[in-house]
């Protein structure tokens, strides 16, 4: 089987059935460096008593006060449901609070609450400080370069979703 391009030599690589398992494609490294990226978020909010989809949605509902339940969900690319058990669960901290709207009673916008809101800017400081990290980790160079490239991708994808 000839192969051209980025596929060509895999003789430089310690393993060359890298290539041929598939582990070095886009979509095992992007889950990789996902995982990983994940653990190292996880770690940083653990003394704030956060999971990382607990800190996202509480940095959103506290940067779009009002949203609801359904907006989340398609913020963050999950289903509306585990939004909701995030939520709750944030309600039962005392971090966001959710009131039936007034004008439609279906709906009930959520908003931080004050502790809720000294939180989230806990969480924004610490996900600065880690993109910092990050970026002084790579060189302004290579961090823009994958920053690019990534938005290239979610853009590509998201257009042969609409074909």
């Amino acid at each position: 089987m000839t192969t051209s391009g980025a596929f060509a030599d895999r003789s430089r690589e310690p393993d060359s059935r890298r290539g041929e398992l598939g582990l070095d494609g886009v979509g095992f490294l992007l889950g990789a460096a996902h995982r990983a990226r994940r653990r190292q978020w996880e770690a940083r909010l653990a003394d704030l008593g956060l999971s990382a989809p607990q800190a996202a949605i509480l940095r959103l509902i506290t940067a779009e006060p009002g949203c609801g339940v359904r907006h989340l969900a398609r913020r963050l690319g999950t289903d509306p449901m585990n939004a909701q058990r995030i939520v709750e669960s944030l309600v039962a901290a005392g971090l966001c609070q959710s009131r039936r709207d007034p004008k439609d009673a279906r709906r009930r916008p959520l908003h931080p609450t004050s502790r809720g809101r000294g939180l989230a800017r806990s969480v924004e400081d610490r996900a600065q400080r880690a993109e910092q990290s990050l970026a002084d980790a790579l060189g302004e160079e290579r961090y823009r370069s994958l920053t690019g490239a990534l938005r290239a991708l979610i853009d590509h994808d998201a257009a042969i979703q609409e074909d």
